[in-house]
């Protein structure tokens, strides 16, 4: 199973090696708005997820993922 950290970095085009728990949309500039809509498509499609517009707007770090899979029993 693909890892958050690979997700994030597939989704915007950067070294999983550059991923950490606080890359957010703070600190990776390629993190824009459309990005967060393709983030938000990859981790439904990947994770077999349904996101609320709440909860999209909320998985704005790799370590806000994390705890959006784990409270939903997905590991990786």
């Amino acid at each position: 199973m693909t890892s958050p950290e690979e997700l994030v970095a597939r989704a915007f085009g950067v070294a999983a090696s550059q991923v950490t728990d606080q890359t957010s949309n703070q600190n990776l500039p390629e993190w824009d708005s459309l990005g967060h809509i393709t983030l938000v498509v990859e981790l439904e499609s990947t994770y077999g997820v349904s996101l609320s517009p709440d909860e999209a707007l909320q998985v704005t770090s790799v370590d806000a993922i994390k705890k959006m899979l784990t409270a939903r029993g997905i590991s990786w």
